[in-house]
């Protein structure tokens, strides 16, 4: 794994690995917790425990669903002067989350009516609207990372 706490400047990393279970949601956002300071300011921190708990379940709920609950989900988070990293690392297919998002308010142009993709719709509002780059690409060792990164 890139390991977050290799690039000069960071002022707090940390890594977490939790059961693939979504009662580990407790968890993640009590460690999330300690990226509440500054440079990040208060809306930043929120809008990546947000996107930080959409990852998590999406992870679980799709690129774990075949797997068992013991199945590790790693998350690392770093600050930096200039920006907060999220990452969240599964082991399932990849899939193009790009493409889902480009297209999600074309195929669900009202997301409160639909069960599905509401993360996708999530995200590409973090993205237009708030400037996050969200990235989700194939790693080594059958891994993909879903990569949050807001800079300020």
């Amino acid at each position: 794994m890139n390991n977050l706490a290799s690039i000069e400047g960071v002022i707090h990393f940390d890594r977490l690995i939790v059961q693939t279970d979504l009662s580990a949601i407790p968890q993640v956002l009590s460690w999330f917790e300690a990226f509440q300071q500054a440079p990040v300011s208060q809306v930043v921190w929120l809008q990546g425990q947000i996107a930080l708990v959409e990852g998590f379940t999406n992870a679980v709920r799709h690129a774990h669903a075949q797997f068992p609950k013991q199945t590790p989900i790693a998350i690392e988070a770093g600050t930096y002067p200039n920006r907060l990293e999220i990452r969240v690392w599964d082991q399932g297919s990849p899939f193009d989350l790009a493409a889902l998002i480009d297209r999600v308010e074309q195929d669900y142009p009202n997301p409160l009516e639909h069960e599905a993709h509401w993360g996708a719709t999530l995200f590409k509002k973090l993205k237009d609207q708030h400037n996050w780059n969200i990235e989700y690409r194939c790693a080594r060792e059958a891994q993909n990372c879903l990569n949050l990164t807001k800079f300020y």
